[in-house]
């Protein structure tokens, strides 16, 4: 009984922390959504039908959204949503993993494969649901056709399915590396069915960071679009 009241005590103050750090984020991602002409919406319903969910690695039945814009920039339907979920593991402790996502929807009809651009040098498990639910994602050895460019893969790792490993190469080739390798780090990257996501799992939050997320997304988007299509 002690242990279960416990566990409702903590559960309830991490519930608090999550709407308290959500308050302090908002003006700033208001000022983003203004900014860029995106139109916001607050909290979303993640089973309310009424808006496109922002799917990828970090999706679970239990996750909260707050926050939630959607909008047109530069040709892209773009969606903004700052992401929690407060995951009990086997052994009863709590641990709240949060992110803040910018979505991308692909204008190529070309099925675009799997990967996932892995920040390094952080001690960060924000990103371990991918491995358990594609536990055949594995790490891509760059440099099958050019060498890659040095930032790139000391700041990164590029993770996809063997037999797509080399499809992966051909669109994250040597051009891309290098202003990825320049301009990316710290955030994360997953495409996944024709969708391109950014995320950001640092608590700390500023226009500047999200305007970096944003056209990081936006060139990104436009040079898979191109690599898919010239093939």
């Amino acid at each position: 009984m002690i242990n279960k009241f416990g566990k409702n005590i903590k559960l309830n103050s991490n519930k608090l922390y999550l709407r308290v750090r959500s308050k302090t984020r908002k003006s700033i991602i208001k000022k983003f959504a203004d900014k860029f002409g995106l139109v916001y919406f607050g909290y979303v319903n993640q089973h309310d039908d009424d808006h496109k969910i922002i799917r990828g690695l970090t999706v679970s039945t239990r996750h909260v959204d707050h926050h939630y814009c959607v909008g047109s920039v530069g040709a892209y339907n773009v969606a903004v949503v700052d992401r929690s979920d407060i995951i009990q593991k086997p052994n009863n402790s709590i641990k709240i993993k949060k992110w803040f996502i910018v979505s991308f929807d692909l204008h190529t009809k070309k099925p675009v494969p799997h990967f996932f651009i892995q920040s390094n040098n952080r001690d960060d498990k924000s990103f371990e649901a991918l491995f358990t639910t594609f536990p055949n994602m594995k790490q891509v050895n760059l440099g099958t056709f050019e060498k890659y460019s040095p930032d790139f893969i000391s700041r990164f790792s590029l993770y996809a399915r063997p037999a797509k490993s080399i499809d992966v190469e051909k669109i994250i080739d040597s051009k891309a590396s290098m202003t990825l390798g320049a301009h990316l780090w710290p955030y994360c990257v997953e495409q996944h069915d024709n969708e391109l996501y950014i995320y950001s799992s640092n608590n700390k939050l500023s226009l500047g960071a999200l305007e970096t997320m944003l056209e990081n997304g936006l060139w990104l988007a436009s040079y898979i679009d191109s690599q898919v299509e010239k093939d």
